[in-house]
């Protein structure tokens, strides 16, 4: 008897392969995404890039901090139709969510670890990391930025890596 032509019972196929290599119930787990209350956000969405931050005070952010968020727009030549943005604590959600409700293609999160947005790794800040067929930065909060130059120099050298701005 050669290795080509091994013929196996029904009952031994069934105690070798005990595990699915196809998620059976992949349809249910998309429904239960879907089905979870809609995220809200700002913004027009039209180049699938979402902002998000942290801000227990507002219902998206404060003036200093939506001004802030204007000038980095602008600095990017992005408008506020182009992107989406969310305050993650009116909103608590994962990156699953997310992709499936906006299909995102860029996403930043500002002052939101890695873990609080469920993604399976971590990254310093200001590192660019693709996961998915999306594109992730992680920096600190809005505050945080406007406070200290140096951490503004580091968002701005990632964003002109993110859009191809000129340097």
């Amino acid at each position: 008897m050669s290795l080509d032509n091994i013929q196996l019972t029904s009952s031994l196929y069934q105690s070798l392969f005990k595990n699915y290599l196809v998620d059976v119930n992949q349809n249910k787990v998309d429904k239960k995404i879907t089905e979870k209350s809609e995220i809200n956000f700002l913004g027009s969405n039209e180049k699938k890039i979402i902002f998000i931050a942290n801000d227990n005070k507002n219902n998206f952010l404060g003036d200093n901090q939506m001004k802030f968020l204007n000038d980095l727009l602008s600095a990017c030549n992005l408008t506020m139709a182009d992107i989406g943005f969310i305050n993650f604590y009116k909103n608590h959600f994962s990156y699953l969510d997310l992709t499936v409700q906006l299909q995102p293609k860029k996403i930043l999160l500002f002052g939101i670890a890695a873990d609080e947005f469920q993604l399976p790794f971590t990254i310093p800040f200001f590192q660019i990391q693709n996961f998915q067929e999306q594109l992730y930065l992680i920096s600190p909060s809005f505050d945080d930025l406007q406070k200290n130059k140096e951490l503004k120099k580091q968002l701005w050298n990632s964003l002109q890596k993110i859009f191809n701005l000129n340097q």
